[in-house]
């Protein structure tokens, strides 16, 4: 298993500026490939266009095991992997974590890549393929992760304020009934002891 990190300070590739990338944040992307020629081109690749961290492993197991304890934000998978079939790896990488998945492959059958799709897959490359086209998916599917987080934190913010609105307007309602409940007893204790008074006599009678 290896690691890398984007070299970007004083180097600026397209979209980024001293470091930071102009469009997106600081990412973590997992790569589960075997062959250490096309990691190299692909980390190579993801280096030049993002500012990431990139955790290289070979197997499903090692996959599961880096992500149960460094959560990352995407998941690039080669179907040929050591240990575990592929479609099996997204899934279980997606029960871990809601994060886009990509695979890629020599000789997927097309059962393979609707059985992947309809499992949560972002996408799908049957090689070869361009790797842009690879990093634009990946960009397009970190984006629409980040809205869609951005879009739940946003409706978890709202529950949690309106639950507080709904638990001050309780405590509120309570406090109101309290003083209506006393001023209706002192209102009855009043007009007790007006009642109960015997009448007076005065000198015009």
């Amino acid at each position: 298993m290896t690691r890398t990190r984007a070299a970007t300070r004083g180097v600026h590739p397209p979209g980024i500026v001293d470091g930071v990338t102009a469009t997106m944040a600081t990412e973590k992307i997992l790569l589960v490939e075997r062959n250490p020629r096309i990691i190299e081109m692909l980390v190579e690749a993801f280096v030049r266009r993002f500012s990431a961290h990139i955790t290289c492993v070979s197997s499903g197991a090692d996959a599961l095991d880096v992500e149960m304890f460094e959560p990352h934000s995407i998941a690039i998978i080669d179907t040929r992997i050591d240990g575990m079939d592929a479609i099996t790896l997204a899934t279980r990488l997606r029960e871990l974590s809601d994060r886009p998945v990509i695979l890629m492959g020599s000789d997927p059958t097309t059962a393979d890549v609707i059985e992947a799709l309809r499992g949560g897959v972002t996408d799908f490359f049957i090689k070869p393929f361009q790797i842009e086209a690879l990093l634009d998916s990946a960009a397009d599917a970190l984006a629409r992760h980040r809205r869609d987080c951005d879009r739940t934190q946003r409706h978890h913010r709202t529950r949690q304020v309106l639950r507080k609105v709904i638990r001050e307007r309780r405590v509120l309602n309570q406090r109101v009934e309290l003083i209506c409940k006393d001023l209706v007893g002192a209102h009855k204790r009043l007009a007790n002891r007006v009642l109960s008074k015997p009448p007076v006599i005065t000198e015009t009678q």
